[in-house]
């Protein structure tokens, strides 16, 4: 084994990699897991003269499966990340009947681990924020497909670690909560009915994360 190899492997192994300030990118895979209460849903339904039962008709599809997750942020001060990013989910994939959702928005992550351990390979952040949800599909028959869209709020934990000062490797637990106030009956013709009160929902992903870190100039 050369000298400067193994100078360079001792070198990275010796030092903290922690990102600084600076902008990165982040890739994610993993799964998307669905609650969504069919009870809440009929009454949803019922409150804007829509038959109870149509909740059948994305209830029965709905499930969990694959999730993808595309995101960019922005470092501040080593303390702060601003982050906008979406997560893309479906299930029935294969098959002809495919479902799916995408949910999209801006979250704030926050460090607290700056504080108290400023020289470290890893990383932990919790972050909240909020954005946009939709969701639907599944149907063998199209006529039948159903879907829903609306805000929703986001929050979940983040850690990471720093393999050098430009690029991580790292887990995200994320909670998707959505406020929806339309329901799709046909996605061609656009024909949807507003919701008075949105049904429970809750998404929830589980991501494998790539990121890459690019270090602002003369950020310390």
């Amino acid at each position: 084994m050369k000298p400067k190899f193994i100078f360079l492997v001792l070198f990275t192994l010796s030092n903290p990699a922690l990102g600084k300030e600076g902008f990165s990118i982040s890739l994610g895979i993993g799964g998307g897991f669905w609650s969504l209460d069919e009870g809440s849903l009929s009454s949803s339904l019922e409150e804007v003269g829509r038959p109870p039962n149509d909740s059948r008709n994305l209830t029965s599809t709905l499930d969990d499966g694959l999730a993808l997750r595309f995101s960019m942020a922005y470092n501040i001060r080593k303390y702060v990340t601003i982050e906008v990013g979406i997560t893309g989910h479906g299930w029935n994939l294969g098959q002809e009947a495919i479902g799916g959702s995408g949910h999209t928005g801006l979250v704030v992550h926050f460090h607290p681990l700056e504080l108290f351990l400023p020289q470290r390979d890893y990383d932990a952040t919790i972050f909240l924020g909020g954005g946009y949800s939709i969701m639907g599909g599944g149907q063998e028959n199209d006529d039948f497909d159903r879907g829903m869209d609306g805000g929703m709020f986001d929050c979940g934990l983040t850690g990471r670690y720093y393999i050098n000062p430009w690029l991580s490797l790292g887990a995200e637990f994320r909670f998707t909560v959505p406020f929806y106030q339309r329901w799709f009956v046909d996605w061609d013709n656009d024909v949807t009915y507003s919701l008075d009160t949105s049904p429970d929902a809750l998404f929830f992903s589980m991501l494998v994360l790539t990121t890459f870190h690019f270090q602002a100039v003369n950020s310390g």
